[in-house]
């Protein structure tokens, strides 16, 4: 267990710390010449039980708030000091605000200094302390009144401490990530970092990767409490010999993570709370200092709507950093200003993947809403059963940093849909989109017995919440294994359903498909149907007509028709041609590929950007994200013979 101290310059934290451990934690020359601590010292304690504590001893004074924050990384329990004789001073305020906003919810206050006072004055602090923590996060804390010079108090303040120790909360589940805070050379054994381990375990021989630059490392050895260990546990303090790295590609703020857990991030999702005792909101666009690990990076903090963040109301925000960093769902931060003098407020990661696509002000808020519970598993629950929502799979165990093994477990009870089979769907909402697919295709059929079926688009419409284009094709192609419904290009229709022609429509039909394979038409008209099968030209205009709403046919021009499957063939091409440049397509280009004349493959992108499947820009093409879900599948296109 890990426990940090907090609280004013000069309160007695180095000296507290001395009395239980016997170690010296301020080690530069500057700190034992002024007598206050200026970065983190480190202590170990073990008690007669076994257990290791260690104490990282923060600076209290105001000019090293940034050392004092970079210490509390990872720690899970604080010794909030406070000298008996001063009282409450304005570094413990900042100290108390800082572990709040950094979610320390396990600590205890220590009054230090109870030789120089009376009982009186220690009930007097205890009291202004417990005013304080109220409404923190370590609100309720027991009080341990101490002197470091004559002993008093400390056998019960180290029980209290070797409780805490046996009431640590375990960490599973979770990849290896360290925040980095020291790194230096030692000669005869290389490059050294140092730092707490906030989540999973690693062990001597295994790789790791350097987050800043990606680079994968080696583990050559590692200490914890000042013994050589050959693995190391969240919650422990360590250093660990890098193989492959010299000390000037390591900096204080880098993580040294498992590689599955790789996953650099400039934007990050937040609940951002500003300290109530500001008076002035948040900005939007303000520029801020990001403390999170052990990093302070420069960041700017957008709001919705580009409103103001007001004091004390947490809301949402996106964090947009000046550098990338590595962060998980549910890691705590802290806001400092731009001029890093004065304390902001904080918050807690959401999405640390942060997309920049907008999203709707529902599914914004419901994204928040299930991101914020604590646990990954109520997070899944909630993200699964929310419309609208589609949380993937690979992000999901990247944001909230599960092993392989972890998502499994987690997944049990959920379905992996979509064509990619990554979207996380609760198996309630999986099935009741399928049974109002086949419920408005069955109304469809009754509405519109002349009709084939119903359109893949009109389709996604009549679900009764938005779904992706990935979700719709991978549930229309499960209800299709099943055979609860059939897909015909881009219509969809019940098993039990077919058209309703006559006859001579039917006759007709076959005719008309005969032409188009013998002649290698790509476009029809009614003027060379009706010439072909000796029939009127209106009445052959009406049955086109009828074959076009069944979806047999597309209507690419005022009079040219073609093939649902030719379209969609031809479309699939286009697909390809702008996968494989990756920045789109021109007519040209498409011409080449299909063998078709410049003219009538103008009318027909034109006809596409119309139903939705690309996007112009200039001479330049895109397609759609949905575009299958519109002109549906096909073989592959055949160019016609020339």
């Amino acid at each position: 267990m890990l426990v940090a101290t907090a609280g004013h310059v000069d309160h007695g934290k180095t000296s507290l710390v001395r009395a239980l451990t016997g170690v010296e934690t301020d080690r530069l020359p500057e700190e034992k010449a002024r007598g206050i601590s200026i970065d983190l010292g480190f202590a170990y304690w073990r008690p007669d039980d076994g257990a290791t504590i260690g104490f990282i001893d923060v600076p209290g004074h105001e000019r090293f708030v940034r050392n004092m924050i970079a210490g509390l990384s990872g720690v899970g329990f604080a010794m909030v000091v406070v000298a008996a004789d001063d009282g409450v001073m304005p570094q413990t305020r900042e100290h108390v605000w800082i572990l709040d906003l950094l979610g320390v919810v396990r600590g205890l206050v220590v009054l230090t200094k109870m030789d120089a006072v009376d009982a009186v004055r220690v009930a007097e602090v205890a009291q202004d302390m417990a005013e304080l923590l109220a409404g923190t996060s370590l609100a309720g804390s027991q009080v341990f009144a101490v002197s470091s010079v004559t002993g008093s108090g400390l056998a019960g303040l180290g029980a209290a401490l070797r409780d805490a120790y046996a009431a640590s909360p375990a960490d599973t589940g979770h990849n290896f990530r360290l925040s980095i805070d020291r790194a230096f050379s030692v000669t005869g054994t290389g490059t050294v970092v140092t730092g707490t381990v906030l989540a999973g375990q690693a062990a001597i021989g295994e790789a790791l990767v350097l987050s800043s630059t990606g680079r994968e490392v080696r583990l050559r050895g590692m200490q914890s409490g000042g013994r050589e260990v050959e693995r190391i546990g969240a919650g422990a303090r360590c250093a660990i010999n890098l193989a492959g790295l010299e000390t000037s590609e390591i900096h204080r703020g880098d993580w040294l993570v498992a590689p599955t857990a790789h996953a650099p991030t400039s934007r990050i999702e937040a609940r951002v709370t500003i300290l109530a005792e500001r008076v002035a909101p948040l900005r939007h666009d303000s520029h801020v200092h990001l403390h999170i690990g052990t990093a302070d990076l420069g960041a700017r903090v957008q709001m919705p709507r580009q409103k103001g963040l007001a004091p004390g109301v947490p809301g949402s925000a996106v964090l947009v950093l000046d550098a990338p960093t590595q962060a998980v769902s549910g890691d705590r931060f802290v806001l400092r200003d731009s001029s890093g003098r004065e304390l902001l407020g904080g918050g807690v990661v959401l999405d640390p993947l942060a997309s920049v696509r907008r999203r709707s002000v529902g599914e914004r808020e419901a994204r928040a809403a299930a991101l914020a519970h604590a646990n990954p598993a109520d997070k899944l629950a909630a993200l699964a059963s929310a419309p609208g929502i589609e949380p993937d799979a690979r992000w999901f165990a990247q944001a909230c940093n599960l092993t392989p093994e972890a998502m499994a477990v987690l997944l049990e009870g959920y379905e992996l849909a979509g064509k990619s089979r990554a979207i996380i769907v609760s198996s309630a909402r999986y099935v009741a989109l399928g049974d109002r697919l086949i419920a408005a295709l069955a109304d469809h059929h009754a509405r519109h017995p002349d009709e084939s079926g119903l359109l893949l688009r009109a389709a996604r419409t009549v679900l009764e919440e938005p779904v992706s284009s990935d979700l719709f094709t991978g549930l229309v192609g499960d209800l299709s294994a099943h055979g609860r419904i059939q897909a015909e290009g881009a219509l969809l229709r019940l098993p039990s359903h077919s058209a309703r022609f006559s006859e001579a429509e039917n006759s007709f039909w076959r005719r008309a498909i005969e032409l188009v394979d013998d002649r290698a038409l790509v476009a029809i008209t009614a003027a060379e149907l009706a010439r072909d099968q000796r029939l009127g030209e209106p009445a052959v205009q009406a049955m086109l007509q009828r074959r076009r709403t069944s979806g047999d046919l597309w209507q690419v021009t005022g009079g040219k028709f073609m093939l649902r499957d030719h379209v969609a063939a031809l479309v699939a091409l286009a697909a390809e041609l702008d996968e494989a440049t990756g920045t789109g397509f021109t007519a040209a280009q498409l011409r080449d590929a299909s063998g078709i004349g410049r003219n009538f493959i103008i009318q027909l992108l034109e006809f596409c950007d119309r139903i939705g499947v690309t996007r112009r820009s200039g001479e330049m093409r895109r397609m759609r994200g949905d575009w299958q879900a519109v002109v549906g599948a096909a073989p592959p296109w055949r160019k016609p013979a020339r």
